[in-house]
């Protein structure tokens, strides 16, 4: 296990969460026109998006680190509590925050034919409303061919105040989960990491730094 890896994995997205979390708390405006309030839910979004990426980034990390829940069971536990909402976001991010995939497209206007008259306009405000549409059926599209939608009750229409509140108070718990988690992930596993002197041994250790070949980072599985 690569426990230095696990802990930077872990540190960056962390800190992304934390950073996009506060300020999707703290995000206000002032400017009252449409063009302000369409900004305003613009930057909303982004940050939303942001966070879901990083949950997504934290469950990577999480899964790769089930070896050291025996000797630490209550990170164990910490990501039995949020197996469910890792990979509902490692779903959202892999399908539209991520990478957009073809299928989800069509889906999106199969869903919502509204969705045209978006096409082709550069203002933010037919931006935003597009993104929202493609969000709303991203989330829909996360099913089980048997048991229906596979984290709430119903379809979510993020227009309707109660689905909208339903998803964004998800989002939430799971920001805050997964940042609790994250931090012990980075505290255990830096406890594991050989590092340096960096004092005593900075020669050597510059001396290997000009010797770094880069090259191109395969893809690894």
């Amino acid at each position: 296990m690569d426990y230095r890896h696990i802990c930077t994995a872990a540190t960056i997205a962390h800190q992304g969460l934390r950073a996009a979390h506060d300020a999707a708390n703290d995000l206000t405006g002032d400017d009252d026109s449409l063009e302000g309030k369409a900004n305003l839910l613009g930057m909303r979004q982004l940050l939303f998006r942001h966070i879901m990426l990083e949950i997504a980034n934290i469950a990577d990390a999480a899964g790769i680190s089930r070896a050291i829940y025996k000797d630490h069971p209550e990170l164990g536990e910490m990501h039995a509590a949020l197996a469910k909402a890792f990979e509902f976001f490692k779903y959202i991010r892999n399908k539209f925050v991520g990478h957009m995939v073809e299928d989800l497209t069509s889906k999106t206007f199969e869903w919502i034919p509204h969705a045209y008259s978006t096409l082709g306009k550069t203002d933010a405000a037919h931006q935003l409303i597009l993104s929202w549409f493609v969000l709303e059926t991203v989330i829909n599209t996360y099913t089980d061919p048997t048991t229906g939608h596979k984290i709430f009750e119903s379809e979510t229409d993020l227009n309707y105040p109660p689905d909208r509140t339903r998803f964004l108070n998800y989002l939430g718990e799971a920001a805050e989960g997964s940042l609790r988690y994250a931090a012990l992930l980075i505290e255990v596993t830096a406890g594991y990491v050989d590092i340096p002197d960096l004092k005593n041994d900075w020669l050597p250790l510059a001396m290997k730094a000009g010797e770094t070949d880069f090259e191109y980072l395969s893809k690894k599985r």
